[in-house]
């Protein structure tokens, strides 16, 4: 069975954009990754295209093969309820932030993978690329 791995739009963003500080790991990353399912929160696949989405062209292509290639989740009434309640717990996240989180839960997910340190004490799968 493939391992699961949900992104943050941090990871995705990294990848696409080569003056990004976190590119050569987040590329890296995804690169040696094998029998992987990446996952995105449906709102975690409109972040990573905002950019490209204004660039067009060839970025806004290449960002979309990148997300078509990822599973995207959507955002139902019971995974926003359980992302608020996360949000205000913890509020540090934002709403985006603890959507990809409780995507990750739902599917029991092998991992969560951020550029964002704040994530790593709210859930143990989180790690850094």
């Amino acid at each position: 069975m493939a391992q699961l791995i949900v992104l943050d739009a941090s990871v995705g963003i990294a990848a696409l954009a080569a003056d990004d500080a976190h590119h050569r790991a987040a590329s890296t990353a995804l690169a040696a990754l094998t029998d992987t399912e990446l996952v995105l929160a449906a709102t975690t696949r409109a972040e990573i295209l905002v950019g490209p989405s204004g660039a067009g062209g060839a970025a806004l292509a290449a960002a979309k093969d990148f997300v078509d290639g990822c599973e995207t989740v959507p955002v139902t009434a019971t995974i926003a309820d359980d992302a608020a309640a996360l949000r205000a717990r913890h509020r540090a996240l934002s709403l985006p932030d603890a959507i990809a989180l409780v995507v990750a839960a739902l599917i029991d997910a092998d991992a969560v993978w951020t550029f964002d340190r704040r994530w790593s004490s709210v859930d143990p799968r989180v790690t850094h690329p």
